[in-house]
């Protein structure tokens, strides 16, 4: 029916805030073109690359210089009828000691790599979704198809039951099953409509396409299902735990932030003094100093704080590693099941020229009315259980392929 394939490595992926090219929305004619569109028009990738925007603007906002101060006081008076004036004018230039302007700009580097990284993962996840429910609506055309079949059977029996002038009581059981078999899959098209009213409103909200436009888009059909690596040598490099990463090194950025401010911000500059007395013009010249003297602490509490910090995180990221080795593991275990089993079971063509078969041999009267709708029931359910387990090894084998920053997607 459809499906997947490892494709590019993230090397050569779209990589995290390049430009969209543009992206033709109105006509779309296969998956690519969808998932385009979702990246482009995704209320998810908009907010995170809004918020790479805002990272990437406060790198250079940490990274400025303060601005100079300037003071300026005078004062007059008259001492017997002789008037003096003095003008004092002083320039002042913070410097920063300790690093403190290296420790800001660290912290916010770091919010950049951050937002970086989680567009990546937001494009990623987006890819996912949107590849997931195109095939969803795949499976739901096929098993809206047996549904209607089912209908449209039953409602053929029920009508060639009531046309007989006279019935057994057996015959009468057999339309009174066949009315409820029909009324049942008239229920169950209508679950369907409703998930496709659902998945309809994501893609709107996510691309601007509508059902008829995505009913028209081709999947790709799977040959041969990819087989993952038991293990990733290389986890520390996987997007997942680069947010780990992040953490420790954010955590370090504040650390030498309160390390900075142990040291204290010298204003030093030019100084001038002029002095107007008795007629006479006086000038001096000179300069200023004043910082805050670390008389009753260094900040030690807050290196401390901040120490403890930088531990905390070390200690997560650890754990994150240990997390994301099961959590691989277990998509692995789940993607081996689920691709197996859908090796071992049969196509649904097979076993609708069974059901068909079955039918007939009913109006031949050779089959009770109960295994015809048995094998209607067990086809459409066959079908469901078959369409989950594709959509559960599919999705196991994106989580892999998120994890291992491998692109997510299918190969035509």
């Amino acid at each position: 029916m459809s499906i997947i394939r490892l494709c590019t490595p993230l090397s050569v992926l779209f990589f995290v805030g390049a430009a969209h090219a543009e992206v033709n929305c109105d006509k779309v004619s296969n998956y690519k073109d969808v998932i385009e569109c979702a990246e482009a028009r995704s209320p998810e990738v908009a907010k995170a690359e809004g918020s790479l925007k805002e990272k990437a603007a406060r790198v250079d906002a940490a990274a400025q210089f303060a601005n100079p101060s300037i003071s300026l006081s005078s004062v007059s008076g008259t001492i017997d009828s002789d008037r003096k004036v003095e003008t004092d004018v002083a320039l002042s230039f913070p410097i920063e000691l300790g690093g403190k302007r290296a420790a800001r700009k660290k912290v916010a580097s770091v919010e950049e790599s951050r937002a970086q990284w989680s567009l990546y993962r937001t494009k990623a996840e987006v890819r996912k979704e949107v590849t997931i429910k195109l095939l969803r609506i795949k499976q739901i055309e096929r098993e809206l198809g047996l549904v209607e079949e089912s209908v449209s059977a039953f409602a053929k029996l029920v009508k060639q039951y009531e046309g007989r002038p006279a019935r057994s009581p057996e015959q009468d059981v057999s339309l009174t099953v066949f009315k409820i078999a029909k009324s049942e899959y008239d229920l169950k098209k209508t679950e369907y409509d409703e998930e496709l009213l659902t998945l309809e409103s994501y893609f709107l909200v996510t691309t601007g396409l509508g059902l008829k436009d995505l009913k028209a888009v081709s999947l790709p059909a799977v040959s041969t299902w990819p087989v993952p690596a038991d293990r990733n040598e290389n986890l520390k490099s996987s997007p997942i735990y680069m947010s780990a990463e992040f953490d420790v090194q954010a955590a370090q950025g504040e650390f030498d932030k309160e390390a900075g401010d142990s040291w204290p911000t010298m204003n030093i500059g030019p100084s001038a003094k002029m002095t107007r007395d008795s007629g006479r013009d006086f000038q001096q010249y000179g300069f200023n100093l004043s910082m805050p003297i670390p008389f009753f602490n260094a900040n030690g509490a807050g290196r401390a704080a901040a120490r403890a910090a930088v531990l905390t995180a070390e200690q997560r990221r650890s754990i994150a590693l240990k997390q994301l080795e099961a959590e691989r593991a277990l998509y692995k275990t789940t993607y081996t099941r689920a691709v197996s089993s859908l090796k071992d079971t049969p196509s649904g063509g097979v076993l609708e020229d069974k059901h068909k078969k079955i039918e007939n041999l009913f109006l031949k009267g050779v089959v009770p009315s109960s295994l015809v709708i048995e094998a209607h029931r067990s086809l459409v359910d066959f079908e469901k259980a078959r369409n989950d387990h594709e959509l559960k090894a599919i999705g196991a084998l994106f989580n892999i392929q998120i994890i291992d920053g491998q692109a997510v997607g299918v190969n035509p």
